[in-house]
């Protein structure tokens, strides 16, 4: 039968071959020189070996216990960065994170969480997916990613998924200066709008009838989307040279674009939050988040708090 490692007895191997003297090595392992001495036998009988001569005046390693020296502290070495990994691990300090994001929600509190992680976990790995609500969705159920951050839609009756609720972000519709609805003599009212191009990124398809019942849409009528793209600067400049109207949150126009909000000047107004999208954590229902996916959530749930 195969000998068993124990690294205790490991570590007083290592311990009597620095110091090659019973009395200072038990002192170093806090244990009395009896109870050392018993380790460092169960030793030598576990594996059938003498791995010390010893008589009245020194104490040294024979053959075998100079090979098996060496082994034992390359194992403990090894045993120590894993017991330092664990640790990191459990305070987030390291490993590897892997979450998702819609185009939509990249701004808001996840920005200033992610800054403040980089800075509390300067070795932790981030992969972070962009993408679209269904694709995050399947990486989610692969377990590719730990959670993603998005507008939800019908995953909300979904029982699979557990969802973090985020204050829900402001949006609104953006044209050129020229547009035509702003040359008019009289105010832009919303029934307007969809007689012009929308453009956007991908619109969740729960989120079509709210839209259609802001704008005073017919319950079947077809949204104008006439450009759907996940780069906000083409999403932009095709706005900018074109009657499109860009349906997009507030936090993703800077204050410096050229784009005029247009739904500032509707006529009637808006209600404030009709055209605000709520976004929310989510993660698989039965499962626990990794301590560095924890970390993040709370900062973003902080963040979330003091933007509110």
């Amino acid at each position: 039968m195969r000998a068993s490692i124990n690294l205790k007895h490991l570590r007083h191997l290592e311990l009597l071959a620095e110091e090659l003297n019973f009395s200072r090595a038990a002192e170093r392992a806090n244990l009395s020189q009896t109870a050392f001495s018993r380790s460092i036998q169960a030793l030598e009988t576990e594996f059938g070996l003498r791995l010390f001569d010893r008589d009245t005046r020194s104490v040294r390693p024979t053959p075998a216990g100079r090979y098996l020296i060496a082994r034992a502290h390359t194992l403990l070495g090894r045993a120590r960065d894993l017991a330092d990994d664990i640790y990191y691990l459990s305070q987030a300090e390291r490993g590897e994170l892997n979450f998702g994001i819609s185009l939509l929600a990249i701004d808001g509190p996840l920005r200033n969480a992610l800054i403040d992680l980089k800075k509390q976990c300067p070795h932790l790995k981030l992969h972070i997916e962009a993408s679209q609500t269904p694709n995050l969705q399947t990486h989610l159920e692969q377990e590719r990613i730990e959670f993603f951050i998005a507008y939800p839609g019908d995953l909300k009756e979904d029982e699979r998924f557990e969802l973090t609720w985020l204050p829900s972000e402001p949006c609104s519709m953006y044209c050129r200066p020229e547009h035509p609805l702003l040359q008019q003599r009289t105010p832009p009212s919303p029934m307007q709008i969809p007689d012009y191009p929308w453009s956007a990124v991908t619109i969740d398809k729960s989120l079509s009838p709210r839209i259609r019942s802001i704008l005073g849409m017919k319950p079947n009528q077809a949204l104008p989307i006439g450009l759907t793209c996940d780069n906000l600067q083409i999403l932009h400049d095709t706005t900018l040279h074109s009657n499109n109207i860009l349906f997009t949150w507030k936090s993703w126009i800077d204050s410096n674009s050229e784009l005029v909000n247009i739904g500032t000047f509707l006529q009637p107004q808006l209600p404030t939050t009709a055209m605000n999208i709520e976004c929310a954590i989510v993660q698989l229902a039965d499962r626990s988040l990794s301590p560095p996916a924890q970390r993040l959530m709370d900062l973003i749930l902080m963040h979330a708090r003091i933007d509110s």
